[in-house]
């Protein structure tokens, strides 16, 4: 799959909308690796993408991605988690009808990381920039047995808490 102009301008404003940009060219502290960070996360969602709507995503392949851009562009683990996971989870979210098998998708996604969620799960004063990777996936194992619990996937965690959000902007037809 390539991205078309729509998809990458939708996932773009994403990108921007979740401050996601913003966190990481701090890190980066230059705008051409900005713009250079920003083209290799959607050639990386291309195949993750692919892999996604063929049925053939693993948690394998998303721990890749981030391990990848952590060490192409000197950022944490957090970091790079939360530009990878967020667009896979609104990709999911945009296309499920389409894909081979949403259920197994489903379960293979892992929650994107933000200061709320983090807050949610009682972990206070650890910003993105210093979670690395045992402690993503310590967190990750956290949401998924809450969430197993409740009869429900890592991504209903970030979920849960859109509807939420929704309400308190003013929107609640849904």
């Amino acid at each position: 799959m390539v991205l078309s102009i729509e998809q990458k301008s939708v996932y773009l404003t994403i990108l921007d909308a979740t401050m996601i940009l913003r966190t990481v060219g701090r890190s980066l502290r230059s705008e051409d690796r900005l713009k250079e960070f920003k083209n290799k996360v959607f050639k990386e969602l291309e195949g993750l993408f692919n892999k996604m709507e063929v049925g053939k995503l693993t948690d394998n392949d998303i721990l890749h991605s981030i391990d990848k851009f952590c060490e192409q562009f000197g950022i944490s683990f957090g970091q790079a988690q939360k530009a990878i996971n967020v667009l896979l989870k609104y990709h999911y979210y945009m296309y499920e009808k389409y894909f081979d098998d949403c259920i197994k998708i489903k379960s293979v996604l892992h929650c994107p990381l933000d200061s709320t969620n983090l807050e949610r799960l009682g972990i206070i004063n650890n910003p993105l920039t210093r979670i690395n990777k045992k402690e993503y996936k310590d967190i990750q194992n956290n949401i998924q047995n809450k969430m197993q619990s409740l009869g429900l996937n890592k991504i209903d965690f970030d979920k849960l808490f859109d509807k939420d959000f929704l309400r308190r902007r003013g929107i609640e037809d849904f």
